[in-house]
């Protein structure tokens, strides 16, 4: 049904309804007295009708009877009173009026006015309005006319006395209507708010008990349910010390003042818990208490930690995003996917740039230990000094410019996972002697402590030098060289798979055409130009040549693009990268990926125009 129902008590109400509903999308008109008007109320409740309007003695009852039904009285205006007087008056001067209080209220008072004889009663139903005609009648009072109601028509039907219906007007009933589809959106925001409250009180992880200022408990939601083992059917509307015999909340209301943080022992289980009184108007109406069973809060610290731990230390690429179809790069991909069925110790060999983190990154992702941090330390980037306290941790105050805190070192943050060790041929040998401890102990000692901290953890550790040859110098340990070296892995050079050049860079177009909006295409002979390089900066300087070309290049590649690219590129030995012009030019190109191409943008971020920048971009591409 319609949101709205009229329940009309008499047929000229009901069919000027009808005609103004037609107006309306949400309005429905019924016809319907008294009883007859309560049932059909009661069954538009269950049928989602969320208001009624209805005049007189029938709104007054349903109204009474069904009070979970809001109800829009349809009010008899003076004018509507006025009018059915006059019509009255052309009959006769000695009229009646038989109605309900809410209808002829005051309607005395315009007798003298209007120089008739005005008789009132109020009744409060058929057979009150019986006993007063009645009475009239026996008394011998003369009765030219009976104004009112349905009931009244009845009575002037039975009684064979002339009768003029007290209707309702137009406006009336639009007001009422009106009324009626405000009451309508004030109970639809209403519910929401309700739907929010309970997804929220239900959904949270805090028990909640309220009470009402008699102690009867009002509220109880599902985490309480869970924590104190009650169902709320059984404790909701009963008192709270029949369930808990020593509840403070009795206490909170009476002080008005809220205890918080308070540890509770309840039974088996102990929980911490918030009490607060509920105060409206400066009384206080009663109190609630939210609480949380502590094992659980300790559960949640320790989740919390725990991902405190491992955000960033996530291994990124698997051996699928490794490409390339040459023999070597496939030996070194079946190899490694043999490693990573392992847990032992991995040592990881080839010049930078060949993609060694990436192949640690995809062993990680393919052991048993994928679902645990990958955690990657390059040695040759942090200082000798810091590195031993960033491996290993230290203990507050351990050295000057400690933190008070402490530091939890790498190790222990990569718990259950994989740490990875890149450049580990730059690392000291004092700090090579912590570290052979460390892998054949599998436990670490922080910097200022005496306690030993048990890890399990899965080293990979990686270098572009010789360590073999570095142990023949004295630079490296051989016993942590041969603790490394368990499972060894080489890394081809580009150079040694130019078959995968084109693969590579096809590869690289797409992914820097996307990121820069472009559709950018190379062609055969650029690729050829590609392959004529050796690449001593192996994949990484590809795809940095690759980048700068589809930053520069406007929807083709050209092989003349390439070969000044590389000579730009491309460093003699004995030569110096960092000359001013160098430097400023990538400079520019740096500032240009960050802007994804948009030179407007970089010019602005230069501080040079666009004109400006066109014409060095230009000079650096002729």
């Amino acid at each position: 049904m319609k949101p709205i129902l009229i329940i009309a008590p008499h047929k000229k109400i009901e069919r000027l309804s009808k005609d103004i509903a037609k107006r309306y999308d949400d309005v429905e008109v019924q016809l319907g007295l008294l009883d007859e008007a309560v049932r059909i109320a009661k069954k538009s409740e269950k049928q989602g009708v969320e208001v009624i309007i209805s005049r007189g003695g029938t709104a007054r009852k349903i109204e009474k009877l069904l009070p979970t039904m809001p109800v829009i009285e349809i009010p008899v205006s003076p004018y509507d009173m006025l009018d059915a007087i006059s019509e009255a008056k052309k009959i006769g001067k000695n009229i009646v009026v038989l109605g309900f209080e809410n209808i002829i209220h005051d309607v005395e008072k315009a007798g003298p006015i209007l120089d008739i004889d005005l008789r009132t009663y109020n009744i409060e139903n058929q057979q009150d309005a019986e006993r007063y005609l009645r009475e009239l009648i026996d008394s011998g009072k003369k009765i030219d006319v009976l104004l009112g109601g349905t009931v009244a028509e009845k009575l002037a039907s039975k009684y064979n006395i002339p009768t003029i219906l007290l209707n309702t007007g137009i406006k009336t009933i639009e007001d009422s209507i009106k009324a009626a589809r405000r009451l309508v959106e004030v109970r639809q925001k209403e519910k929401e708010k309700t739907e929010q409250f309970k997804a929220i009180l239900h959904y949270i992880n805090e028990g909640v008990i309220s009470v009402d200022n008699q102690g009867i408990i009002t509220t109880f939601n599902s985490a309480a349910e869970k924590i104190l083992g009650i169902s709320d059917r059984d404790i909701v509307g009963k008192p709270i010390k029949k369930f808990i015999p020593d509840t403070k909340l009795i206490k909170v209301m009476k002080k008005n003042k809220a205890e918080l943080g308070q540890i509770i022992q309840m039974e088996k289980i102990q929980i911490l818990a918030n009490r607060v009184p509920i105060v409206v108007k400066d009384k206080v109406v009663g109190a609630v208490a939210t609480f949380q069973d502590i094992t659980k809060i300790q559960e949640y610290e320790q989740r919390i930690r725990s991902k405190l731990l491992d955000k960033g230390y996530v291994s990124k690429y698997n051996f699928f995003h490794i490409k390339g179809k040459s023999k070597k790069i496939l030996e070194a991909k079946a190899k490694a996917i043999k490693y990573a069925s392992t847990d032992s110790t991995v040592l990881i060999t080839g010049e930078s740039g060949t993609g060694k983190e990436m192949f640690a990154q995809s062993i990680h992702s393919e052991s048993e230990r994928k679902r645990g941090p990958f955690v990657a330390v390059n040695c040759a980037a942090i200082p000798k000094n810091l590195l031993e306290s960033e491996l290993f941790g230290y203990e507050e105050g351990a050295f000057t410019g400690a933190s008070k805190k402490g530091k939890t070192g790498l190790f222990v943050q990569a718990h259950g996972g994989t740490i990875f060790l890149d450049e580990i041929g730059e690392i000291s040998t004092e700090l090579q002697a912590r570290l052979l401890r460390v892998v054949q102990e599998r436990e670490v000692r922080p910097i200022g402590s005496n306690r030993v901290i048990p890890i399990d953890v899965r080293i990979i550790s990686a270098t572009n030098k010789n360590l073999l040859v570095e142990v023949q110098k004295g630079n490296f340990r051989r016993d942590l060289y041969y603790r490394l070296n368990i499972l060894k892995l080489h890394i081809p050079t580009l150079a040694e798979r130019k078959e995968d050049i084109k693969l590579l860079s096809e590869h690289f177009i797409d992914r820097f055409s996307h990121k820069y909006v472009k559709n950018i295409k190379i062609s055969n002979n650029a690729l050829k130009e590609l392959e004529k390089y050796h690449w001593p900066g192996n994949i990484r300087e590809l795809e940095n040549v690759i980048e700068s070309l589809v930053v520069l290049a406007h929807d083709m590649i050209t092989a003349a693009e390439v070969r000044e690219m590389i000579k730009e590129h491309e460093v003699d030995e004995g030569g110096n990268p960092d000359t001013l012009e160098e430097v400023k030019r990538r400079h520019i190109f740096k500032i240009l990926s960050e802007c994804k191409g948009n030179q407007t943008m970089a010019a602005d971020r230069l501080g040079i125009s666009r004109t400006h920048l066109w014409r060095i971009l230009k000079k650096y591409q002729n």
